[in-house]
Parts: C-alpha cells; structure tokens; sequence
C-alpha cells in the first residue's frame, strides 16, 4: 500500500513545498525563488527559475485550495493568472499552476485548451498539477520527501501515537525468576559424615515448598511469575479522525515468550469471556489489532489493550517496532520494554577436598519463577 502524503496545513506551507519540489525538480534548489513578499504584485508568479538546461524563466502560480479556502480553482482565476503572469519580466518560458485542490478532470481541460491557445499564439506553455499530481512528485523527489514526510517539517492533521503504561515510550518490567548458583566448599577432613551434608540451600527442592501454605496457590492453578505484562496505548492525537484503520507491533528483541492473553501462554485455561471481545491476534512475534466493527478513533481519544512477555532473564531493552495502516494515513515509530530481572538464589554447595579445586561462585542457570514444573 503506497504511503498517502497529507497536504500542508496553510498555503504558505504549501507555497514553500512547492519551491522545495520544483526546485529538485529543475535542479537549481539554490537558485529558485519566491517572487517578491506577501501583499505585493507578483505579476501572476509566485515561484521562478530558470531549469537546468534551459535559458528562460519558469514560472509558478500556487493555489492552496480546499483545505484553506474550501474552494475550487476556477476558469476565471486561471484567466486572470494568465493575464498576469504575461506581464512578469523576463518573459515566462511556462507557467505551472500548482494547486492543492484535488484533480479535476473539467479544470484539468480546460489548462490544456489554454495551453494550446498560448503556445500557437507565441506565448508561455501552461501546466496544472494538482495534489494527487503533486504528491507523485514529492514520493519520487527524494530530497522533497525526506524534508516533507520523513523529517515532518509540516504541520499534518494526523498525528498517531503508541505508548506504553503511564502513557511513556518506555516502560520496566521485572520478571521474577530462579538462579541457582553453585559455590564451592572445603569438606572436613577425616570427618566422614561431612560427605552426607545437605548440599543444596535457598529454595530447596520442589517436594520441600509443597507446605499447606503452597498448596492451595498449585491448586488454583498455574503461576508463573516471569509473566511480566504491559498496556499499549493508541492515540489519535491529531485533528481529524482516523477511519478504517488497525495497528501492527513486532518484537525486535530478544524473548522467550509472546502473547496477548493469559491463557492462550503457559497460563492454562483461556477467559472465554475475554476471547469474546478481542481484538488481538499474535503471530511469529508480531501482535496485531483492529477495532471492533470497523470503529474509526476519533480526535484526543485513545484505545489500549493488555499485552504480556516472558523475557530473556537478564537486563537488557526490548525494541518494539509499530505500524499504523489507515485510510488516509500510514505511520510507525518504537516503543521500549525495559528488562530488569529480580532474582531469588537457589544455592548450590559443592564440597572439594583441596583448596586447589576451589573455584569462583558459577550460575547453573536462570529460569522462571513458578509453582509447578513443566511437562516433559
């Protein structure tokens, strides 16, 4: 889907657009001009230069029309502009009309008749872009485009965001996890018994936490506390509403695992409940969401929906890449989950009987925090 370029706010805006364009268009970004400030005659030109290549003067009329005016370019203007523009020295090589308006197929004939009425008389060549014309022009204009879109030197009606809870880009989690570390002792020497001693500390085995206290949390189901969960807030925080939209998140970091509700992971049973109003779907790291019904989010409102992680356990940041497709807008940006792991050590001795085999404390591993093991 090609990418809809939104037109400029004010016909200033789009006056300097359009010297931006022509100017990477004619090759002369340094030469180009505007003709003279507001308020004096310009003589049918607001923009001119002389094309690479060539020895006469272009020039251009801008018409913001329809979203600053709410109105159209009309047979007697482009008259008018013409007759002006006949008297801008030197003389005009062509005249482009530039115009915000979309295209016209009853305007767009009649600047061809005219054009064919100035050329056969000796005069200028006159052309008509407009927006629709415009914005192919800006997309394959690479200079005008990154200036345009890409760096967002205009003021658009849309504006989109994605944030994380407490409407921030950023957000920590702190998945809980088991890290069993193994230190290595001295044994008694002589004393026999010292090859008996327990030899693990910390959390103790699975059969030692299975006290009344644990018992009735395994029997109400499965917890893992590596769950770590985040909200996604969208915003339209622009000035029109957004129709016929959905939004696409993708996982650029690294994980272990990804879903959009408890239950559909490690968690056990699904909330049917909850299934009834999704409005997520996730697949190969990449959650994707689309409103109920087709909704259109209009003007300051949001929409947010519960996503959750188990992360790799260690400290690190999580990029997640997002993508707005809509109807007349499409943009992306990145949010962060921040990693911050906090661990319960599990203790592990290993009794050696010469100060030659001691060795610095190891990490065993690193798993998640739970109250039952996995299925083999």
């Amino acid at each position: 889907m090609k990418k809809i370029i939104q037109k400029p706010e004010n016909w200033q805006d789009f006056e300097s657009l359009c010297k931006k364009l022509w100017g990477e268009i004619w090759g002369i970004p340094m030469k180009i001009k505007k003709n003279g400030r507001t308020g004096q005659l310009q003589a049918g030109v607001d923009i001119y230069g002389v094309p690479n290549g060539e020895i006469d003067y272009w020039g251009i009329q801008c018409k913001g029309k329809d979203e600053y005016t709410d109105a159209k370019l009309t047979r007697r203007e482009i008259n008018e502009e013409i007759i002006k523009a006949k008297s801008f020295k030197p003389k005009l090589k062509v005249l482009i009309f530039a115009s915000s308006m979309n295209k016209d197929s009853s305007i767009e004939e009649y600047v061809r008749e005219k054009d064919i009425e100035s050329t056969r008389s000796g005069g200028f060549e006159i052309l008509l872009y407009c927006w629709e014309d415009i914005a192919d022009l800006i997309d394959e204009n690479r200079d005008t485009y990154n200036y345009y879109v890409n760096n967002q030197q205009y003021k658009s009606r849309f504006d989109f965001k994605i944030l994380l809870n407490n409407f921030q880009e950023e957000f920590t989690i702190k998945p809980k996890c088991v890290r069993t570390i193994k230190k290595y002792r001295l044994s008694d020497y002589g004393n026999e018994m010292a090859l008996f001693r327990p030899r693990t500390l910390g959390l103790g085995s699975w059969n030692d936490n299975l006290n009344p206290a644990n018992i009735s949390l395994i029997t109400q189901g499965k917890i893992n506390e590596a769950i770590c969960s985040f909200e996604i807030i969208m915003i339209n925080e622009g000035s029109v509403v957004i129709e016929d939209w959905r939004v696409t998140l993708e996982i650029t970091g690294e994980y272990i695992e990804f879903f959009d509700q408890l239950g559909t992971g490690p968690m056990g049973m699904i909330n049917l409940m909850a299934l009834k109003y999704k409005r997520t779907y996730v697949e190969d790291g990449k959650i994707s969401y689309t409103p109920k019904d087709n909704e259109p989010l209009i003007q300051k409102d949001n929409r947010y929906f519960e996503a959750h992680i188990i992360p790799k356990f260690k400290e690190y940041i999580i990029p997640i890449q997002w993508k707005i497709l809509a109807r007349d807008y499409n943009t992306s940006g990145k949010i962060y989950i921040k990693v911050e792991p906090e661990y319960e050590d599990k203790i592990i001795y290993e009794y050696i009987n010469s100060v030659d085999e001691l060795k610095e404390d190891e990490v065993i591993s690193v798993e998640a925090k739970k109250n039952y093991k996995d299925n083999n």
